[in-house]
């Protein structure tokens, strides 16, 4: 089922480190009739290599060469053939999906890819504390022969297959040797996919290198002699790294997307993919009583001025916004986009009906590893002063500071760096305003978020989008969040990389394992 789609969680950009380490990309040689080297340089390092604990959005870019997926997602949006290569709903009602593994699939130890395998991985995985595992937790399995799984869903799902794309990280599939000391999950790979890590060749936290996998199903989908992923955690570094060809891709920022403006032997490319704002996690006012009131939150979404940030924050790779969506993707609602405008005078005097006229204190956790972020959440702090409101902000240095900080629930309100969003319209609202969402880790519940996102489950093709645009309303109507700009994803990258893209309706690059240079 082709669906438009929404960002999961993006984490890093970015660039620096000594520019020697771990040497660099080498596809200006690749006019030789050999695979060459890749070489990606992410902003962070991996809080693990276990596909059940892992971050996704960049990071997964650390997953790909050596996990295998059952289902892959094409460019042109729709599904496609992984470690399965027949696949779809069995009866009707959304509930109960079927998948059919490829013959001769092997991992990489050499051992086969059965059925029974595959549901070991996962009922592994929905144990896990990565950002997909919630979307697997109510999901039980069946295997009929080796070579078939069938998944069942309490509730009804129309996007179910997505589950099983790079995306949520589910369908990577673990080997049993793997899941037999699951400690050494997290500095090695048991997958299934066309590479495998390089223990001897990297150093952890620094670099990471993946070799051919040897017993891979398809020769010819290996592309290159080894891919390298380098953490460089200044952005300026990494954007000198790649002018110099020692490495071939990063993620980049507003800030230096225009440096390489004229540059033949680079590339840029964007896609507006995430929403920039704060999650209001305390919307049962634990933490901070007054974020219990619709009234606060609605306040603070008419405190804030979406056009004058956006433009100093993102410039021309941004856009204003006051809904958790994106103009283009399925949930995007015409109907709520300008339900706060700029008013300060409207948020003061919701504030002191509330019973806040004198204001209130909301801490909030973000990540400053992302500037682009920090700059945002400073702006909204500046802004939200002026009406009473002070942010108490928290920063974390690198990705797992700022997991460590959310999970004290000490924070009201956070912002996911340096995007957010889900991987299609029947996910993207799951991770913040859904009880059992990722993000929301008060585990707040709303009837009418409940009842909406339950319509939107039960949807066909011809009606979700609608019923994603009605869970949209709800969401912006009650204020659960403080949208404030609609932002690009942007790729710059060696003009010699091909099939370096974001598939259609979505909002993660294709893997880097289909990438070629030539």
């Amino acid at each position: 089922m082709k669906r438009r789609t929404a960002l999961q969680a993006s984490i890093g950009v970015a660039a620096s480190l000594a520019l020697a380490a771990c040497g660099g990309g080498q596809t200006s040689g690749s006019g030789s009739a050999g695979p060459v080297d890749l070489t990606i340089a992410l902003s962070s390092a991996p809080n693990s290599l276990d596909p059940a604990q892992i971050a996704v959005g960049p990071f997964l870019n650390y997953m790909d060469p050596a996990y295998a997926t059952l289902l892959t997602r094409k460019a042109n949006g729709d599904l496609g053939a992984g470690l399965a290569d027949k696949w779809g709903y069995v009866g009707k009602g959304n509930t109960k999906f079927e998948l059919h593994l490829r013959k001769g699939v092997k991992f990489a130890d050499g051992t086969p890819v059965t059925a029974a395998a595959v549901v070991d991985s996962i009922k592994y995985f929905q144990k896990g504390s990565g950002p997909g595992g919630s979307w697997f937790q109510p999901l039980t399995f069946s295997t009929p022969d080796s070579s078939t799984v069938v998944v069942s869903s309490p509730t009804p799902n129309p996007d179910m297959g997505a589950l099983f794309t790079p995306a949520y990280l589910g369908g990577a599939i673990i080997s049993p040797a793997g899941l037999k000391d699951p400690k050494k999950l997290a500095s090695a790979t048991f997958g299934a996919g066309p590479y495998v890590y390089s223990a001897k060749q990297s150093v952890s936290g620094d670099h990471y290198v993946y070799v051919p996998n040897k017993n891979f199903y398809d020769k010819s989908a290996i592309h290159f002699k080894k891919i390298t992923v380098r953490v460089m955690p200044n952005v300026n570094s990494q954007v000198q790294a790649l002018k110099s060809g020692q490495i071939d891709l990063m993620f980049g920022t507003p800030e230096v997307a225009p440096t390489i403006a004229g540059n033949k032997s680079l590339t840029t490319i964007k896609k507006p993919t995430t929403w920039a704002g704060l999650f209001l996690l305390d919307r049962e006012g634990t933490v901070v009583e007054g974020l219990g009131d619709v009234r606060v939150r609605q306040a603070l979404n008419f405190a804030i001025d979406r056009s004058a940030i956006t433009k100093a924050v993102y410039g021309d790779y941004g856009a204003p916004t006051s809904q958790p969506t994106m103009p283009g993707y399925d949930g995007y609602s015409p109907a709520t986009a300008d339900m706060y405008p700029y008013d300060p005078a409207k948020a003061k005097k919701l504030l002191k009906a509330a019973g806040y006229g004198k204001g209130l204190t909301i801490p909030v956790n973000y990540g400053s590893f992302d500037p682009s972020t920090t700059k945002m959440v400073q702006a909204l702090q500046d802004q939200l002063a002026k009406v009473g409101v002070k942010l108490k902000l928290r920063a974390a240095t690198n990705f797992g500071g700022w997991i460590n900080d959310l999970l004290t629930k000490k924070y009201a309100a956070t912002v996911l760096s340096p995007g957010q969003g889900g991987d299609s319209n029947f996910y993207a609202q799951q991770p913040g305003f859904t009880k059992t969402g990722i993000m929301n880790v008060f585990g707040v519940a709303d009837k009418d978020v409940d009842a909406a996102y339950a319509r939107l489950a039960e949807s066909d093709p011809h009606s979700s989008g609608a019923a994603a645009k009605d869970l949209t309303d709800v969401i912006v109507r009650k204020a659960l969040a403080l949208p404030v700009s609609g932002t690009d994803t942007i790729v710059m990258y060696n003009t010699k990389l091909h099939g370096v893209q974001f598939p259609e309706g979505g909002a993660q690059l294709v893997s880097n394992t289909l990438w070629t240079t030539r």
